[in-house]
């Protein structure tokens, strides 16, 4: 919708735009005679309508709407921007790629007569921002952010894939081609670029709304990594603490807390005192009071002649 509101008195943008919704979603029709016209289905009314506008003020051609259920999906239609054969069709033919031979049948894969590269048909920005606006509302989806992070443009041929790759990567993204059955699709997955397409196709409200989204993903995504890092730091102290307890009770109930050296014996009570105490805190508890490392060393030690012990009577 927002797409659908850009205007512009460029005629060379407007032409790009037109040219590739019919790229992707266009098809060459034969009257009697041979003489060609154009087909291009949307199942969007208002976008057969702006593009059968253009067809009026581009190139002053008879058009009409077709309208007709589609027997793919539940009561949805499909619109067809209809351009009958007419003295015109062809020039919009030969600007779409040409047609090899005279033959209206087979449209050329070169962007332009003569293999021109997308740099040099569309040198401009504004065209090329314009051809992806046509590209996109022609055949493309943008999935809902709070689900994933998915958009592409579907093309009937892996040549025009790799021209729409060429113009999403002139500006500085990464866009992918995967073949699917007899499509080839031109995608993008990362958050950030499918913002910096939308900013490019000037859907800025979509963009600003897709922001937020992201904004409370990370945010959401942030909390829960810390939320998750503390829950396994909490649980490797308890598990540390009890196994330390135990093995200290151990020691107690084979030899007596007496047989220990001073130092072990302080923090072996102290240990007794507070099982679930950080290393930290067990610290403070001695005289004089000594740091973490200094406590986990001592219980270290006290867990090493535990397992001694435990050899010795096996």
């Amino acid at each position: 919708e927002q797409l659908l509101r850009i205007n512009t008195s460029k005629r060379c943008c407007r032409e790009a735009e037109f040219l590739a919704f019919l790229r992707m979603s266009g098809n060459i029709s034969l009257a009697a005679g041979g003489q060609a016209g154009i087909l291009a289905a949307s199942g969007n009314a208002a976008i057969a309508r702006r593009y059968f506008k253009l067809v009026k003020e581009l190139w002053q051609l008879r058009a009409e709407i077709l309208m007709r259920d589609s027997q793919h999906f539940k009561k949805s239609r499909i619109y067809t921007l209809r351009i009958p054969p007419q003295e015109g069709v062809q020039r919009i033919l030969l600007r779409m790629g040409g047609i090899p031979d005279g033959n209206p049948w087979s449209l050329s894969q070169s962007f332009k007569p003569g293999g021109l590269s997308v740099a040099e048909a569309l040198p401009a920005e504004c065209c090329r921002r314009a051809y992806l606006r046509g590209a996109f509302l022609g055949n493309g989806f943008v999935s809902d952010p709070k689900r994933s992070y998915h958009l592409e443009i579907v093309c009937n041929s892996q040549e025009r894939a790799r021209q729409l790759q060429e113009i999403i990567n002139s500006f500085e993204m990464e866009a992918k081609i995967v073949q699917r059955k007899k499509s080839y699709v031109v995608y993008l997955k990362e958050g950030s670029q499918i913002v910096d397409i939308l900013n490019i196709m000037e859907a800025h409200v979509s963009l600003l709304n897709m922001e937020n989204v992201r904004i409370l993903k990370e945010m959401r995504n942030s909390v829960n990594r810390q939320v998750n890092c503390e829950t396994a730091n909490i649980n490797k102290t308890v598990s540390a603490a009890v196994k330390q307890v135990e093995d200290i009770n151990y020691i107690k109930s084979m030899r007596g807390l007496d047989s220990l050296p001073d130092n072990l014996k302080e923090i072996a009570l102290i240990r007794l005192q507070y099982p679930q105490a950080p290393l930290k805190e067990l610290g403070t508890f001695l005289e004089p009071p000594v740091g973490k490392s200094g406590v986990n060393h001592r219980l270290r030690k006290l867990c090493e002649m535990a397992e001694e012990i435990r050899q010795t009577h096996e």
